[in-house]
């Protein structure tokens, strides 16, 4: 299990702990201050720490090992992530009473351009996105937030997990877990440093993919739709694979395999590798 599953998880998956949507967390004035200023000056306004990153990205340049423990000891308690799978999804949105659909802050703040992707989640009146501003978004028709039924919400990120999107959970302040989002390395800075940068911002899901290689017919949809390169193809064999140190664990390449070769299956202590 992840570090967060110790600590505010109670030794289960910590994203299925009801605490962690808690009003007592959503309520606290140092946490939705720190939410309005995210949304406002790191998505509306662009913070210079996303442009560095996305300099470096750009460029090619690595991190230095010491400045990565710094910013991931610094992120781990205030925004972090994990991936989930598609049911692990649709868990979360039974156990909580409230879900918008909200413009994905991530592709804003990297390139300006709106794609809503994300879902803020919460339990009971007040929401944390009760009396946000979005106007930085632009038009009312995209700054808005739709209001959502857990199967209405389902329809959007069953779409998404056939189009390749990876599913993560993210916090506002440590443990308080406020958003489901949807995610690909092209356009999601937190995808791009964890991978390209090895600057991990949000950690493996608890669980790896494994392929049933007497199911698998090697057409080679599930290559195309790994966002991490964790798949591979054996000419040899002409069988697809799994690259267990690669995987992680979005489940994102069983939507369209046709055979269902592909099964998640708990991550053991040996494939936790950080990121």
């Amino acid at each position: 299990m992840c570090e967060f599953c110790i600590k505010h998880g109670e030794g289960k998956k910590w994203y299925l702990n009801l605490k962690n949507y808690s009003l007592d967390l959503v309520s606290d004035l140092r946490r939705r201050k720190f939410i309005r200023e995210f949304m406002s000056r790191t998505i509306g306004e662009g913070e210079k720490q996303i442009s560095r990153l996305e300099t470096r990205l750009a460029q090619g340049k690595e991190i230095p090992g010491l400045i990565k423990r710094f910013l991931v000891r610094r992120l781990k308690p205030v925004h972090y992530g994990q991936v989930v799978p598609l049911e692990d999804v649709e868990r979360i949105f039974e156990m909580t009473s409230a879900i918008v659909r909200v413009p994905c802050g991530c592709r804003w703040a990297a390139k300006h351009k709106e794609g809503r992707y994300c879902f803020g989640v919460s339990i009971g009146p007040p929401h944390w996105f009760d009396g946000m501003n979005m106007d930085f978004f632009g038009s009312p028709d995209v700054s808005r937030f739709e209001n959502l039924s857990c199967e209405e919400a389902m329809d959007y990120v069953r779409a998404f997990d056939r189009k390749g999107l990876v599913h993560s959970v993210w916090t506002f302040r440590t443990p308080f877990i406020g958003a489901v989002c949807n995610c690909d390395r092209a356009e999601c800075l937190a995808m791009r440093s964890t991978v390209g940068l090895e600057l991990p911002v949000m950690f493996r899901a608890e669980y790896v993919a494994e392929i049933d290689a007497e199911r698998c017919v090697g057409c080679r949809e599930c290559v195309r739709l790994c966002q991490f390169g964790a798949v591979g193809f054996s000419l040899l064999e002409g069988k697809c694979f799994i690259d267990q140190t690669k995987c992680y664990g979005c489940g994102v390449c069983r939507s369209l395999c046709k055979q269902d070769a592909i099964r998640l299956v708990a991550r053991t202590v040996g494939q936790r590798k950080a990121g």
